[in-house]
């Protein structure tokens, strides 16, 4: 395997840069209610308005966040930067700089079935190309195919969310609103392999 000629270091730090970049916009995305008149009701009419665009952005930003922990451990035990796996890590940041576009389609329109399909589908490219990512580090002996209890808990989970967004697509013309809180699960079941890490670790 022919390795680049880049730092693993400076590598991981571009990453990070991108994704710290992508998820400012996110932020940026969330906007003071905009009233003529402003009184208590007419400010609580507007929050109402922004309740659910506020529940998607915090799906979306705690979906990127699992998705730098998933990222950071396999950047852990890399061995090297060769081209392919270069490349797959840009392919994977161009389908999250989608993240924000495609939060405030599907979650600011949320009961159209094209905008909630089109957020489901970024979502399921952005865990998709990562799985390619890690198939690709395991299959070229970039990292060693751990067996601990941890990645097999992180590998189920990943195959479950998968199946779940492809659910996600399918219903989203018949519900978009079941849809919509399928892609939620994701990132819940994501942050149990972290948050209870010291039981799975071997």
């Amino acid at each position: 395997m022919e390795f680049l000629k880049i730092e693993k270091e400076r590598f991981i730090m571009v990453m990070d840069a991108l994704l710290a970049i992508i998820m400012t916009i996110m932020v940026l995305e969330i906007k003071i209610p905009d009233v003529e008149s402003l009184s208590d009701q007419s400010l609580l009419h507007e929050l109402h308005k922004a309740v659910t665009p506020l529940i998607g952005f915090i799906v979306s930003f705690g979906t990127l966040i699992m998705m730098w922990f998933s990222h950071n451990d396999l950047m852990k035990d890399i061995k090297g930067i060769c081209k392919p796996f270069a490349l797959l890590n840009f392919l994977l940041i161009l389908t999250m700089a989608l993240v924000p576009f495609s939060t405030a389609l599907g979650w600011g329109y949320s009961k159209t079935p094209l905008a909630v399909f089109l957020y489901a589908l970024n979502i399921f490219l952005v865990s998709a190309v990562f799985s390619l990512l890690y198939g690709y580090s395991i299959a070229k002996k970039l990292i060693p195919n751990s067996t601990s209890q941890f990645m097999k808990a992180k590998r189920i989970i990943s195959v479950f969310g998968l199946i779940l967004l492809a659910v996600a697509m399918g219903i989203s013309f018949l519900s978009p609103g079941p849809a919509l809180f399928l892609t939620a699960v994701i990132p819940v079941a994501h942050s149990i392999p972290v948050v209870f890490a010291y039981k799975f670790r071997s």
